[in-house]
């Protein structure tokens, strides 16, 4: 596909966030929701026509007090999830870093007074699952650079609100932010819990 001429790039993207339900979710092409990625990753790549990405997934978390960045420009796809058949672990989704827009991100949140580790590590699963579904290589490729930033390894609601403040102004610039992976996604406490019973205590009675 074409990119679209600059003159067309609004002056400030919107954020976006991709929802999944798993890595089973690109293979689900049926479902509403996949069917709703694919059209917002055709309104992004024609309409908004972004310089490059940084993406914050859920299934990245650093440390209580301070995040992660990729800061390297070639990375392979991470297959942090298990007990899927075989062919889940040989998908691909071609992409490139980019250190001097990581470096952009690794300023303006040390000026808000944000710790970061530069790291080199590819996208998890919760990024790249949602950019395979919403940006076919093949019939809708996002040719811009990507940049993964963790969250805190915490849910400090104030904390990551001041981080999105400090990294806000990347907008101005025609730089897409992106949330992915799952609002609310804790399978080991799900589980353990259905298993004690406790989780059956505190869910709603459906009549």
């Amino acid at each position: 596909m074409s990119e679209s001429p600059v003159s067309s790039r609004p002056s400030r993207p919107p954020v976006y966030f991709l929802g999944i339900g798993g890595p089973n979710f690109i293979e689900n092409k049926g479902h509403p929701a996949y069917a709703q990625l694919v059209k917002i990753g055709q309104e992004i790549t024609m309409k908004v026509n972004p310089k490059a990405v940084v993406i914050f997934s859920a299934h990245w978390q650093a440390s209580p007090d301070k995040i992660r960045i990729n800061v390297a420009e070639h990375t392979d796809i991470i297959y942090d999830f298990y007990g899927f058949p075989p062919h889940y672990y040989e998908h691909k989704y071609p992409y490139k870093g980019s250190p001097e827009l990581a470096e952009k991100v690794i300023e303006k949140l040390t000026g808000a007074g944000v710790e970061v580790e530069r790291v080199e590590r590819g996208l998890d699963h919760g990024a790249w699952v949602g950019l395979l579904a919403a940006f076919d290589p093949k019939t809708n490729p996002l040719n811009v650079p990507i940049v993964q930033v963790s969250l805190f390894n915490d849910e400090d609601i104030g904390r990551h609100y001041r981080m999105g403040q400090a990294l806000e102004s990347l907008r101005d610039e025609g730089i897409l932010i992106i949330g992915a992976g799952m609002a609310a996604h804790n399978l080991h406490d799900f589980r353990a819990a259905m298993r004690s019973g406790s989780a059956a205590k505190t869910m709603p009675q459906v009549a």
